[in-house]
């Protein structure tokens, strides 16, 4: 460890990504920002290098210690690029000094990925909202620092770079972690580092007027979707087998806890139905999961699963095991559980406010989820306006998810418009 650097421990959350991270597939993200203007570079540039050092925890490498792995601080910048080729690639601890963050620019759009062990969407939103924010005003605009953008000139708040989930309430009482597996679509996986991205702008107030109709939220009522349509495919299956289906929906802890960390502060929630139990309508689907997620999103029960992640982290032994020890343990149960345990991801960030004098200057902001660990197709959204940004992220060639539950929500009566990457 470099001592004449700053380094930071991993939150509880990122050390998985490291030990299961590999050449083909990690965990990654992008948070998206697009202007009403086409992007200089020069300017784009700028705004990085003055914002970065705002965000300590993001100005890091990661380094390999005996028994953990650490995010040791980088001097160097960071080069703005061109975003060419697919999103979500795997870093490369070799390249770019080692940074676990990317800036692209596109034509209007300025795109940020994130390695998941640096921070989670929350976190990522605020860095685009102030990136985005530099670089209107170094265009001349009269752009304030507010609404989640931070400004440059001033210091980090050191609370912004804690691990919160060690300063949580903690329970004693562990919860069960186990799942079982879950319906996946018939799935055709795409050669690696292909990742496929169906992106659909939804009017917001079309959307929860129908989930105000079943008195649901809309988050509630895209997961009764997901699972409508998931059931639906396997009903088509040949032969009597059926296996439950689940989507992880990811939770803010920020929602509960008052921390400004910029870091993971995530937790998670998995409503389900078992086809086995027998035939199911939509409208009772999406009853089972307002009745779950009402009970689920309770901050004693989330801390009681975070509790569990927490107290496996201080285990003495797990404490003193090598880290290439630790990495064999951590990968074979993820292998073994991870991404088998869903069918799909729905991750929402809620609505997000333009700063204010950028109104007019920022069309809208996007989310999209990296590759999945298993060929699967996952989902991610947040809204602009009254825009809904839904994404559909997959590395399968079928994209049977995406139109199926599209064209649910058509025959629903919704509005859609629909953009992808995909040549067909």
């Amino acid at each position: 460890m470099n001592k004449n650097k700053r380094w930071f421990r991993l939150d509880n959350a990122a050390k998985l990504y490291p030990a299961v991270a590999t050449s083909r597939w990690s965990s990654i993200f992008r948070v998206s920002v697009e202007l009403s203007e086409f992007i200089d570079p020069a300017i784009l540039q700028q705004a990085a290098d003055l914002v970065l050092p705002r965000f300590p925890a993001l100005k890091v490498r990661m380094k390999t210690g005996l028994f953990w792995y650490y995010l040791e601080e980088i001097h160097a910048p960071l080069s703005v690029r061109p975003d060419q080729g697919h999103p979500c690639m795997p870093f490369s601890y070799a390249q770019d000094h080692g940074y676990l963050l990317r800036i692209f620019f596109y034509q209007k759009r300025i795109s940020a990925e994130f390695f998941h062990s640096l921070t989670d969407g929350s976190g990522g939103l605020v860095f685009i909202k102030t990136l985005a924010t530099q670089y209107l005003r170094l265009r001349g605009y009269d752009v304030k620092f507010d609404q989640g953008a931070l400004h440059p000139s001033d210091s980090p708040d050191p609370k912004e770079m804690q691990d919160a989930f060690m300063h949580m309430p903690l329970p004693r009482v562990r919860r069960v972690r186990r799942e079982s597996r879950a319906y996946h679509f018939p799935a055709t996986p795409e050669i690696p580092h292909t990742l496929h991205t169906i992106a659909a702008s939804i009017p917001c107030d079309q959307l929860l007027e129908k989930a105000r109709a079943l008195g649901v939220t809309l988050t509630e009522y895209l997961t009764g979707v997901i699972l409508f349509t998931a059931y639906t495919e396997q009903e088509k299956s040949p032969g009597k087998g059926r296996l439950p289906i689940r989507v992880s929906v990811p939770v803010n802890m920020r929602n509960f806890y008052d921390t400004p960390t910029l870091r993971n502060f995530s937790s998670f929630i998995n409503p389900f139905i078992d086809p086995r139990l027998g035939d199911y309508t939509f409208e009772e689907i999406v009853r089972d999961v307002h009745a779950f997620m009402r009970y689920h999103l309770n901050p004693k029960l989330l801390c009681a699963t975070i509790a569990t992640n927490v107290a496996d982290e201080k285990y003495l032994l797990i404490r003193l095991a090598p880290l290439f020890i630790k990495n064999l343990v951590i990968g074979s149960v993820f292998r073994r559980t991870g991404d088998r345990a869903f069918t799909s991801t729905l991750t929402n960030l809620g609505p997000v406010k333009r700063p204010t004098g950028a109104e007019e200057l920022i069309r809208r902001f996007e989310f999209q989820l990296g590759s999945p660990a298993l060929p699967l197709c996952n989902c991610a959204c947040l809204s602009t306006g009254n825009e809904l940004r839904l994404v559909f992220s997959s590395n399968i060639r079928e994209s049977t998810l995406p139109r199926e539950m599209l064209r649910f929500l058509v025959e629903k009566g919704v509005e859609i418009t629909v953009e992808s990457n995909k040549e067909e």
